[in-house]
């Protein structure tokens, strides 16, 4: 199952890129660890809600990064 989700992609190279952990990103989305290994690894489909909340995420580290 491929994902072509922008959101998606970009939160994947922003954890490897930048170390950002796994169970903080999670804790954030207020998912487990396990359920966000299994989106990253391609395993589950972004719901809309995660996908809205992987997207302010994203703003937000971007925001931080700067």
């Amino acid at each position: 199952m491929a994902f072509k989700n922008r959101n998606y992609m970009e939160l994947k190279d922003l954890i490897e890129r930048h170390g950002i952990k796994q169970s903080w990103i999670a804790t954030k989305l207020g998912i487990s660890s396990a359920y966000l290994s299994l989106i990253l690894n391609e395993k589950r489909r972004l719901t809309e809600k995660i996908e809205n909340d992987f997207s302010q995420l994203i703003d937000h580290i971007k925001g931080e990064r700067r």
